[in-house]
């Protein structure tokens, strides 16, 4: 008897610079996870209407809605405010974290780093598949 087909989990990349975007979709997909990528915080909020992701990987300087307004928005709404959060920037300040109640990941990106957040976040349901 075949195993039913499990659908991996969901991450929300929130990242505006497509070449960014789309290596960071490689690397969530990659890891046998599935990436939603949008441009900025109010696509994000409209895709969140349908889906509720495992995490968010949210940049903070975007067009339209950026990351810091986006996370206030995604805090107060209950259904949002349990979901992870994890702010991807090149900013140097080391108290970003501390004031948006997030883990932060540092750009350039380090793989490492960003696979050991998924599994945290996102569970071990792709170890097999690296």
């Amino acid at each position: 008897m075949a195993k039913p087909k499990t659908t991996p989990p969901a991450v929300l990349v929130i990242e505006d610079d497509q070449d960014v975007a789309m290596t960071i979709n490689d690397v969530v997909e990659e890891r046998g996870y599935r990436a939603i990528c949008v441009p900025n915080g109010k696509v994000a909020l409209s895709v969140l209407e349908r889906e509720l992701p495992a995490l968010m990987l949210v940049d903070l300087f975007m067009p339209v809605m950026n990351g810091a307004e986006f996370l206030k928005v995604v805090k107060r709404t209950p259904n949002l405010a349990a979901i992870p959060r994890v702010i991807m920037t090149a900013a140097n300040d080391p108290m970003i974290g501390i004031k948006e109640d997030v883990t932060v990941l540092y750009k350039p990106v380090d793989f490492d780093a960003l696979t050991r957040l998924l599994q945290m976040y996102c569970g071990a349901h792709a170890a097999s598949a690296q």
